[in-house]
This record gives structure tokens, C-alpha cells and sequence, in this order.
């Protein structure tokens, strides 16, 4: 009998999944042309040397990545990658989690702040570099004036090596609070209210109730909005292109901006395939450090 129902089951399922698989064929075919096809070309170009315009190609197999592993500049580019990771990822997620904490729950005027933090998610990122370069000029900006109100100097904040990175940092940070408290704010809607309330009945602080209940009910959805954070700081470009391409004097020369440079002005396609495709493979490395270290720690509720 169970056999019987073993094969009814996988009849079933069988049935089902060839009656979805006209709805799934247009967006595997859509992933496979924009997605796969692109990266396996790009790793095929990053195996052969090419002339200046393109017209010829010699298989060097792993030479190119020899080369871009013995360059000073990339090493140097990696490590300002690594440092602007370091000031977006911590400040994006801090930020993200007060805005969900704030909106989550409704109460007179949560509209307004819901608009206010989900607005950075909206605005378009050329828009938003242009407000941020007339919020930041060295000269007039309105940075600056509040700093001149407290009699303090004014700062270069993006014309300077050792401001730049960490301004754009920040500014990076802003961009993307929205869609992080957007999850947020659904990973805490989802807390069931009776256990928060039945802590409170027992005496628990509200300190003690988010520490106790509430982050490890939203740990599921930290570790995705951090996994998302961590690789899109890695690989952040607009902001840079728009605000200070990669100065001054390459200060924030990050990873993704030197493969643009060695691809489009350096025409060195070939070098800068193989740098992306190392780019690729650290994402997947940090990918699955964060599955192994934090994925653990995750509290799935019953």
C-alpha cells in the first residue's frame, strides 16, 4: 500500500512540476543568456591574450591571472575594497534595523517616516550622487556651512585621499537603508506578538526582549539582508563613477572600478575579465564563509 501511494506521489509531483515548466522555461532562458552565457565567455576571454583591437587571440591559459595576482595596483584595490566593505556592510545593517524598528509597528505619523527611510530606495543613484556632490562641495556645500556654524573647518570630503573612501562609504550606506529595512521591517512583522507578550508578562525588559526574542526570531532574515549587504558593498559602482572615479589619486580605486578602467580606457579586456572572474570567486568564498560561520546561528522558529 505504500508503495502504491510512494508511486502516487511521484506521479503527482512529476505532473506538476511538467505543468510549471512552461511558466519557468522563459526566466531560465532569460538567466541563462544574461547571466550564465556572459560569465562563461568572460572566463574564456580571461584565458587568451588578445590584440589591442580585438581581432586576434592566443590562448594563455592561466596567464593573465598570473599577471593580475603580480600587480601592486590590484592588490592595492583589493584592499580598498575590503576597507570600503568594512565602513557600508556594519553602518548599512545598523541603520536598516532602526529604521525597521522604528516603522514596524503602526502609530500616528509611521507613514511619513516609512516614506522618509524607503524614499533611498527610489531615488535613482545618478540622482542621488548629484545631491550628495552639491551636499558635499568643498565650496558652499551644506556640510560644510554646518561645520563653518560650529566654527569648525571646512573638509574636503571627496576631494581628499584620505576622506574620500570612507564618504563614500557613508554615502553608499544611505542608498541602500531602504531595501535592507525593507526586509527588516517584514522579518519583524512576522515575530508572532504572544511571545513578546508573554515575555512582558514575565518581567522581561525591553532591552532583554529584543537581545532575547527578537534577534534571534529575526536572525533568518539578518543573515539574508547581511549575506545581500556584504556582497553588494563588494561590488558597489555607481556611486564611485559618478562621484569620484576611482580618485583622488585612486583612493577609492576599489576592485569593481579597476576592472572597469583596465577593460574600457586601459583596453585590457583579457586582464580585466580575469580580474572579475577573481571577483567572482571571492564573493562565492565569503558567501559560503558566512553560510558556514553564521548560517549555524540561525534560529529557525517551529
Amino acid at each position: 500500500m505504500s508503495l502504491v501511494l510512494r508511486r502516487e506521489g511521484m506521479r503527482r509531483r512529476r505532473g506538476e512540476l511538467l505543468t510549471a515548466l512552461p511558466f519557468l522555461l522563459p526566466a531560465y532562458a532569460l538567466f541563462l543568456l544574461f547571466l550564465v552565457w556572459p560569465a562563461l565567455e568572460a572566463l574564456w576571454l580571461s584565458l587568451h591574450r588578445e590584440n589591442l583591437f580585438g581581432r586576434g587571440r592566443e590562448w594563455v591559459g592561466l596567464g593573465n591571472f598570473q599577471e593580475v595576482l603580480a600587480r601592486p595596483e590590484f592588490w592595492k584595490s583589493a584592499l580598498l575594497t575590503l576597507k570600503f566593505a568594512l565602513v557600508v556592510a556594519p553602518l548599512e545593517l545598523v541603520l536598516g534595523l532602526l529604521a525597521a524598528l522604528l516603522v514596524y509597528r503602526p502609530y500616528p505619523g509611521v507613514a511619513f517616516f516609512r516614506t522618509l527611510f524607503f524614499l533611498t530606495t527610489a531615488v535613482p543613484t545618478a540622482v542621488a550622487a548629484v545631491a550628495w556632490g552639491w551636499f558635499l562641495h568643498p565650496v558652499g556645500g551644506w556640510a560644510n556651512r554646518a561645520l563653518a556654524g560650529l566654527g569648525l573647518p571646512p573638509q574636503p570630503w571627496l576631494t581628499s585621499p584620505d576622506l574620500a573612501l570612507y564618504t563614500l562609504g557613508v554615502i553608499t550606506a544611505w542608498s541602500g537603508v531602504g531595501f535592507t529595512a525593507i526586509l527588516l521591517t517584514a522579518g519583524l512583522q512576522n515575530i508572532p506578538e504572544e511571545v513578546l507578550e508573554a515575555a512582558t508578562v514575565d518581567g522581561a525588559s525591553p532591552w532583554t526582549r529584543f537581545f532575547r526574542i527578537t534577534l534571534p526570531l529575526l536572525s533568518p532574515t539578518l543573515f539574508l539582508v547581511g549575506l545581500l549587504v556584504v556582497l553588494k558593498s563588494l561590488t558597489a559602482f555607481g556611486q564611485i563613477h559618478l562621484l569620484t572615479r576611482g580618485g583622488p589619486a585612486e583612493s577609492t580605486m576599489v576592485w569593481i572600478y579597476r576592472v572597469y578602467q583596465d577593460a574600457f580606457f586601459n583596453f585590457q579586456v583579457p586582464l580585466a575579465a580575469a580580474e572579475a572572474f577573481l571577483l567572482f570567486l571571492v564573493l562565492l568564498l565569503l558567501a559560503a564563509l558566512q553560510f558556514w560561520l553564521l548560517g549555524r546561528r540561525v534560529h529557525y522558529a517551529a
